[in-house]
């Protein structure tokens, strides 16, 4: 369900106003789905639809100009029983006419993944070439148990770089998709979740965190500020591989409610609901590192997953905007080295 629908099922009591989101998106070249999740009674329903209604006929029998040819790429963190795999790539592909739209079971579409990130991008249906095709758009719905609803979203999209529609992205030749504003567009700096509440009891919200630089021999250290509801702020980190779904309480005893409780809270906040503790937080990277390579101000994502008892919700987060500094957001590099040219960035995250 939507974050916004979601406090009806497990906090009715609390009189919650809905939040506002900067879930708005346009249509892109490339989509991010931040999870896919095939665990044991688990279902995720993936979405890649085409929005070019371009039904001009190409020369030779070669299809309609609004066709587009779509690979999916999954990375798998988790092979089927939850044992760990190292960031292991499966790839498909699949043709979108004009208006077309692709919906799938993940499960069947790559059995050999648990759990892991997905990716989405627009190729030349002639050629293969990766392209500039900013008409797709795309949701993930995952489902728990006996088809309860976990949680629904978008994914994030990326907008193709270049000169117009249906010129190659891949610039350097690599196979790279690089999200650094040249191939396709800047992953932001900072990731903002507006609010998470005190983690403890039937409150075990969890973060899913996609390490967006260096790839798949890379750790990634990942900065939190955590502000309680009267702005006091408190700083911790987490270490991850590729990809990582994690208790929320488990990063930092700041998001639980028994700390934040002890806190200079405010005392009548949440409104209407004063014994349970809310709070927000900025996520951002610090360091990503091989046995080969270190990149500073690493491409981070992250999206809260936010569960009470056995309902949960999500919303993208936030995004801080991109300012002068490129980034090195790249998917996805298999290479102690990374994508081979890393960009050290200064970090402007305070």
């Amino acid at each position: 369900m939507s974050i916004n629908q979601f406090l009806l099922t497990g906090l009715t009591t609390l009189g919650l106003a809905s939040a506002a989101f900067a879930d708005g998106r346009n249509p892109g070249s490339l989509l991010l789905f931040p999870e896919f999740d095939n665990r044991a009674a688990n279902v995720t329903l993936l979405t890649v639809t085409n929005t070019n209604s371009d039904f001009t006929p190409l020369p030779n029998n070669g299809g309609f100009s609004g066709s587009v040819r779509v690979e999916f790429v999954y990375i798998g963190k988790y092979a089927p029983g939850g044992s760990t795999l190292p960031c292991l790539e499966t790839n498909r592909e699949h043709l979108l006419t004009p208006n077309d739209t692709l919906t799938l079971l993940t499960y069947a579409h790559n059995p050999q993944h648990e759990q892991g990130f997905v990716y989405a991008f627009a190729k030349n249906p002639q050629t293969g070439q990766a392209i500039v095709f900013n008409h797709l758009i795309g949701n993930v719905v995952t489902l728990n148990g006996l088809w309860s609803l976990d949680y629904s979203m978008n994914p994030v999209s990326f907008l193709g770089i270049g000169s117009g529609a249906g010129t190659p992205t891949d610039l350097d030749g690599d196979g790279i998709r690089d999200l650094d504003g040249t191939e396709y567009e800047a992953v932001t700096d900072e990731i903002l979740v507006p609010r998470f509440l005190g983690q403890g009891g039937s409150f075990a919200s969890e973060l899913i965190l996609v390490g967006l630089a260096g790839g798949r021999l890379f750790d990634t250290i990942v900065n939190f500020w955590i502000y309680n509801d009267n702005e006091e702020a408190f700083s911790a980190q987490y270490l991850f591989r590729c990809w990582d779904r994690v208790a929320l309480g488990s990063i930092n005893g700041a998001f639980n409610q028994s700390f934040l409780v002890q806190t200079n809270h405010a005392p009548n906040e949440i409104l209407g609901a004063n014994t349970r503790e809310s709070g927000w937080f900025r996520v951002y990277g610090a360091t990503a590192f091989s046995t080969a390579e270190q990149i500073i101000d690493p491409a981070v994502y992250a999206v809260l997953v936010e569960i009470i008892g056995s309902h949960g919700a999500a919303d993208l987060p936030f995004e801080s905007p991109v300012l002068n500094d490129p980034r090195n957001g790249a998917l996805f590099p298999v290479g102690p080295f990374g994508d081979g040219d890393p960009i050290p960035v200064n970090g402007d995250n305070q």
